[in-house]
Formats: structure tokens, C-alpha cells, sequence
């Protein structure tokens, strides 16, 4: 049994972006309306969106059993049970063939029904993520080059 868990310094930081968010939005607010009480429901209003995304959303640890089960708990208590043999894993969305750089997402898609979700795994740790990506089956290690032979005229 493997547990993944968030790293708190990635939470601290997106913690800081929102804070200036929120100063941002706040100073903003305020030189448009020039009232502050607008000021000061759009800073509480972008400050709660960066603390439930941060502090509820994100905040989850991810164990690999050893029976193929992926369980997904948030303050230690399980959300969702995955049984890994029945999805196909990857690190991109089959909607899409490319993936940004700092992108985390693992999206997985239902063998019966077909219907795709995702899990946001960007407060884990690039080693951690790149982990449970390898265990999942979802990293595409293709050593071999194909090699295709092209027609000349």
C-alpha cells in the first residue's frame, strides 16, 4: 500500500497568489466603484474561492492498494474508490493529445461506459505524481522507435 499525500509548502504558495489575488481584486474594486464596501465583498468573495479551492478541493491524499484499488480521502475521510483494472489511465484528457508543463491532472475513462473524469493532483509533489502515473499504467515508456517507411516520387 502506497499513500501520496499534498505537499504543504505547494499549499502555502498558491495560498500567497491568494492573497495578492485578493488585493489585487480589492484595489481594483475600489478604484472603479469608489465605494468600499464593493471593494471588500469582491476581495472576501475572491479570497473564498482561493481557500475552498486550496484548503477543500486540493487537499486530498491518494492510496494505491495492494488489490488494485485507488482511494481518494479528504481529511481522512474516503471520497472516492477507484478499482484501477476498470479505467483507462492517463496523463492528458482524450479529448486532447498535448498537455502544459505544469499541468497535474490524471484523468481516467470508464472501460464500460466511457465517460472521462479527472483527478487535479497539483499539490502533490512531480516526483510523487509522475509515481502514481508509472503505477497506474498511464505513462507511455515506448522504447522502441517505430519506423515508417515513406514513398518517394
Amino acid at each position: 500500500m502506497k499513500e501520496y499525500k499534498s505537499k504543504f509548502t505547494t499549499m502555502m504558495f498558491e495560498t500567497f497568489l491568494g492573497v495578492a489575488a485578493t488585493w489585487f481584486i480589492y484595489n481594483l474594486t475600489g478604484r472603479f466603484t469608489h465605494n468600499f464596501l464593493f471593494a471588500i465583498i469582491a476581495g472576501c468573495i475572491v479570497l473564498a474561492f482561493f481557500v475552498y479551492k486550496i484548503f477543500y478541493t486540493d487537499f486530498i491524499t491518494i492510496i494505491l492498494t495492494d488489490d488494485n484499488k485507488m482511494l481518494i480521502k479528504r481529511f481522512n475521510k474516503i471520497i472516492k474508490v477507484l478499482d484501477i483494472n476498470n479505467y483507462d489511465w492517463a496523463e492528458y484528457s482524450k479529448y486532447s493529445n498535448t498537455k502544459n508543463a505544469e499541468d497535474q491532472d490524471i484523468y481516467y475513462v470508464n472501460k464500460e461506459t466511457g465517460k472521462e473524469d479527472y483527478i487535479d493532483a497539483s499539490n502533490f509533489h512531480g516526483d510523487d505524481y509522475e509515481k502514481i502515473l508509472s503505477y497506474l499504467g498511464a505513462k507511455n515508456n515506448c522504447d522502441t522507435q517505430v519506423k515508417v517507411e515513406t514513398i518517394k516520387k
